[in-house]
Order: structure tokens, then C-alpha cells, then sequence
């Protein structure tokens, strides 16, 4: 009886092992390997970016996150006093957090340096730790500080890109993260991978090579930050454009934030002025207007017209703005004092339908399409539309009521001094692939906007005018400059600020063979309101500074070389 019974017993374990092993052996065996086996991520590395003269500005720099699971640990104390001095830490603080047993999982340190990695593994490898995870992760890392920190951009915590290059070209710097499976022992630390073919390998970011030289970038942050300063100003930006190309050699606002410091910073800082924020550009923008009435033909070179003073369009009477009259003068004149009654009276002349065709060919009220983050197109009233005016055409064509952004006046320059085209501006001068491989960007004219020798025509009249203007500090010795002056008044409810201004020059050198436009936007400043005492001689300073840099001869002796 004994006997039949254990052999029952003994048959009843056989048919449980047997189903166990045999019926049940596939979900047994997933069981299993779910709990040895562990995904890790292999992280990409984000690509650099770097100037066009192999400054680095943005990079990847490497650290390990090291997590315990003080549960599985049984000496705290044997496994602190190893990892203090390769997590910098203190032994009671690790031993602390080892010995917390209530928790699965506990964080010891972010930031461990790429050489703990090694150390580690010897640790782990020599047996005298356990239970301790840890993975290489990348943080993002500026050199350069605030160095182009409106061009850069930055990167979140969860790796995204933000604001400038970071932000428009985020997918090809952020590259693809990969996947890596491995086995874990009884403590939960990983062995080496198994099965790689199944898992997917990282691929890495490209790095992208600016248009920008450092040295110019560098010029035109410190001219700026001097000229806010200077002149108690708010806020600023400065633009230097290649008019040839559309490549953008400089582009700095002030204030500007630390790159380095985004999670303590106020998000707004890092929005880019340069393409994101409308201004009423003011009297810069009669350079606009005069070419449009001369490539129209409604007005000539060598026009005459009469200044009473006051000129009424649409029922609004438009002045100038130290109210007076100057009778008949010719267009050398009338950009020197800088006349909104000329300029009104060449719109006039030019027509609406006409006016604001050039307007638009100019590139205002649309996008450049620049490769930066942000940009905004800007707002023109046109005829028709149901918000403009008769009147409009008479303050927009002194760059009242119009709204602009700093890098559209740069651009539409351009167009002045390099014979009439209008360029794509762009930033990113080539993209070099993971795989080596190099894509270049090339320069792309949207448009013709003026015919070449109307171009020469507006170079020669607003030359001549800077050297009329006996108050215009934008002369450079040994250099002949074109470029046209603002001062425009700032919107407010119900009209404009009474004592804000927005002083601005805008113009490019060599005259006769422009090589660079310059920008610069100088935003409330207190001790003069007038873009010929502001921003003229930040002008000058910023493109002597690139003339010498950069070797550019003076007019006499290049013109003697071409002989």
C-alpha cells in the first residue's frame, strides 16, 4: 500500500515535470530570459557645429549616470568606500544610499566623468561591486559660451533642439540612438552583449559648418555690446551680410544669453531679434523707395523736386522731421537731409500697384528662408487688402507703418550692392554626413529685383549723400561707403512713444565693389536719438575692424593693383 502510494506520488511529479518542462518549456524559457535579459540605449552623439573657420561652438560631451540597487546589496559599506573616490563623492553619502534597501532603484550621481567608465567595469569586473548600473549618456556643451549664442540655439534636457541652427537643423545634429541587448547576472549587472544583429547600432549626428568667421562674429559682439553701453541703450543688433552670396559672415543682439546656462534662463532670451522681432525700420527704408521710383522710370538720375515742407496724400499731412522746407533739390540732397516729403512725393510718383510690387520683390512681407529658427515675414499693407490707406503710401515709403525684421533690411541692401539681385541669406555652409560625406550649400538668387545700372545709380546717390552729411559718422578713411541712415519712432498706443527711438545705419563697402553690407539696429538710446550719431560710428568701427582683418585694400591702392 506504502509502495503504490509513493509510486502515485512519484508519477504525479513526473506528469508536473513533464508538463512544466515539455508543455510549458517555451513560456518558461521566455520567463527566464525576460529576466536576465536587459535593453540598454546606445546614445548618438549630436553633431558639432562649428564656424567657417573651425571654431568649435556647440559639441557632445560625454558622462556616465550611476544608479544602485541598494536591495540586491549586502556590503554598503565594502562597495562605498570603492566608489567614492571614482564618483567624487563621500563614502557616508554613498553608503547612505547603498543601504536604503526600501528602494529598488537609487541615483548616485549624473555626471560622472567619461573616465569612471573604465574604472567601473574594473570594479565590477574584480568583484568588488555589484549591483551598480551605469550608462554613458551626452550632454550638450557650448565652448564658446554666449560666442553666436542667438545663431546656435541650444538643446533641452531631452536633447531637442531650441531656437537657432540647433532647432532648424535638429533632426540631421540629433542623429538616431541605438538599442543594444544584453544579459544580466543575479546582482543585475549587465555581461557583455549578446545577439547584436538583433539590436540597432547608434547613428551619429552630422556636424554643420556655419557661414560665420569667429574673428567677425567676435568683432561685431564686442562693437555692439560697446554701443548699447555707450549709449544707454536698451538693445541692439548688427548683421554683416557677403552681398554676392547671401551668406550671413556676423549676426549678434545684446543683450546675450550664456549658452552654458539655458535651465537658469529666461527662454525669451534666446529667441533671435535678427529674424523674429519687427521693427518700423524708418528712413533706411528711402533707399527702397528711390530705387523703386528710378528702376520704374517714374523719376530720373537727375530729377529735381520741390520741397514746400509738407506733402498731403490721403487727407494725412506728412513732414519732415525737423519740419522745415528746403525747396527744389535734387537726390543727393534729399538723402543726405534725409527728406520724408521727397520720399513721399517719388512714391507718389512711382504709383501704389508699382510701389509696393518692388516692395514685395524686395523680400518684406515674406519669409527669406533662412536657415535659422524663428523667422517671422514681417507685415506690408497693400492696396486692396482692407487695412491700407491712400496715406500709407506716403509714411511707408519713409519705413513708417511698415514692419520689418533686421535681417530683411540687411538682405534688401544687398540687393542694391550686388546690381540688383535678391539673395537666399543662409547660414550653414555645409553639412559633413556621419559617413564622411560632405554636402555644400550653395548661394540662390530668388529674384531679380533692379536692373544693374539702377543699382549703380542708388550706390553713387547714397555715397555721395554720406559725404554730403556733414553729421554721418559712417566714413571710413581710405574706403568709399554707401548706406543710408534711420530713425525711426518706436508704435504705441495711439500713435508713437514720444521719446524712444530706433537708430539705425545700413550700408556696405567697397562702394564700387561691395564685398560687405553691415547692419546695425541700436534700440532706445538715451543720449542721442539720431541714427548718424548712433549707429553710423558703430558702423565705421565694426567694418574697419573687417577691412583689416581681412587685408581689404583701401580704394586707391586696389584700384591702382587693377590697372
Amino acid at each position: 500500500m506504502l509502495f503504490a502510494l509513493m509510486l502515485a506520488a512519484a508519477l504525479v511529479i513526473v506528469v508536473r515535470l513533464g508538463y512544466w518542462q515539455v508543455a510549458r518549456h517555451d513560456d518558461l524559457n521566455k520567463l527566464a530570459l525576460a529576466l536576465r535579459e536587459r535593453t540598454m540605449t546606445e546614445y548618438a552623439t549630436r553633431g558639432d557645429i562649428i564656424t567657417n573657420d573651425g571654431v568649435l561652438l556647440a559639441t557632445d560631451i560625454f558622462y556616465y549616470e550611476v544608479a544602485a540597487h541598494p536591495h540586491l546589496i549586502q556590503n554598503p559599506k565594502e562597495q562605498a568606500q570603492v566608489l567614492a573616490p571614482v564618483l567624487n563623492m563621500s563614502e557616508a553619502e554613498l553608503v547612505q544610499k547603498l543601504s536604503d534597501s526600501s528602494q529598488q532603484t537609487v541615483m548616485l550621481t549624473l555626471t560622472a566623468p567619461v573616465s569612471a567608465g573604465k574604472e567601473l567595469t574594473a570594479l565590477r569586473n574584480a568583484g568588488k561591486i555589484g549591483a551598480i548600473e551605469f550608462v554613458a549618456k551626452p550632454q550638450r556643451r557650448y565652448p564658446g559660451g554666449s560666442l553666436a549664442a542667438h545663431i546656435v540655439g541650444f538643446t533641452s534636457a531631452s536633447r531637442t533642439g531650441a531656437y537657432g541652427v540647433e532647432q532648424y537643423f535638429d533632426e540631421l545634429l540629433r542623429g538616431r540612438d541605438g538599442q543594444i541587448r544584453a544579459e544580466a547576472d543575479a546582482l543585475g549587472d549587465e555581461t557583455l552583449p549578446f545577439d547584436l544583429p538583433q539590436g540597432s547600432p547608434a547613428v551619429n549626428g552630422s556636424t554643420v559648418v556655419l557661414t560665420i568667421n569667429s574673428a567677425i562674429q567676435s568683432i561685431v559682439e564686442r562693437e555692439l555690446a560697446r554701443g548699447v553701453q555707450e549709449f544707454g541703450a536698451k538693445s541692439g543688433q548688427i548683421l554683416v551680410l557677403d552681398p554676392q552670396t547671401g551668406k550671413i559672415l556676423a549676426l549678434a543682439s545684446y543683450p546675450v544669453p550664456d549658452l552654458n546656462a539655458f535651465s537658469t534662463t529666461r527662454l525669451d532670451a534666446y529667441a533671435d531679434p535678427a529674424v523674429s522681432l519687427p521693427y518700423e525700420p524708418g528712413s533706411v527704408f528711402k533707399a527702397f523707395t528711390l530705387a523703386a521710383g528710378l528702376d520704374s522710370g517714374k523719376i530720373s538720375r537727375g530729377i529735381v523736386l520741390n520741397d514746400p515742407g509738407s506733402v498731403v496724400i490721403g487727407g494725412r499731412t506728412i513732414y519732415n522731421s525737423d519740419r522745415r522746407g528746403y525747396g527744389n533739390v535734387d537726390l543727393v540732397t534729399a538723402m543726405a537731409k534725409s527728406l520724408n516729403v521727397i520720399a513721399s512725393k517719388i512714391a507718389l510718383a512711382t504709383g501704389p500697384k508699382t510701389f509696393y510690387q518692388y516692395l514685395h520683390d524686395f523680400g518684406f512681407g515674406a519669409l527669406s528662408n533662412v536657415d535659422l529658427a524663428g523667422e517671422i515675414p514681417g507685415t506690408v499693407k497693400n492696396p486692396g487688402d482692407g487695412i491700407w490707406y491712400e496715406s500709407d503710401l506716403g509714411t511707408n515709403s519713409f519705413g513708417q507703418g511698415i514692419a520689418t525684421t533686421p535681417l530683411q533690411m540687411a538682405n534688401a541692401m544687398a540687393v542694391i550692392a550686388n546690381g540688383g539681385k535678391l539673395m537666399r541669406p543662409y547660414i550653414v555652409d555645409r553639412i559633413i554626413r556621419p559617413d564622411g560625406t560632405v554636402e555644400t550649400r550653395s548661394p540662390y538668387m530668388i529674384r531679380r529685383v533692379l536692373k544693374p545700372e539702377t543699382a549703380a545709380q542708388v550706390t553713387d546717390i547714397l555715397s555721395q549723400s554720406i559725404l554730403t552729411e556733414s553729421t554721418n559718422k559712417a566714413r571710413l578713411p581710405g574706403y568709399t561707403i554707401a548706406g543710408k541712415t534711420g530713425t525711426a519712432q518706436i508704435p504705441a498706443p495711439g500713435g508713437y512713444d514720444p521719446k524712444w527711438t530706433i537708430a539705425s545705419f545700413s550700408g556696405y563697402f567697397p562702394a564700387d565693389n561691395p564685398q560687405y553690407v553691415i547692419l546695425v539696429k541700436i534700440d532706445r538710446p538715451q543720449k542721442s536719438p539720431w541714427g548718424s550719431q548712433v549707429a553710423s560710428p558703430i558702423f565705421a568701427a565694426v567694418a574697419q575692424q573687417i577691412a583689416q582683418l581681412t587685408g581689404l585694400p583701401p580704394d586707391d591702392v586696389r584700384k591702382a593693383m587693377t590697372k
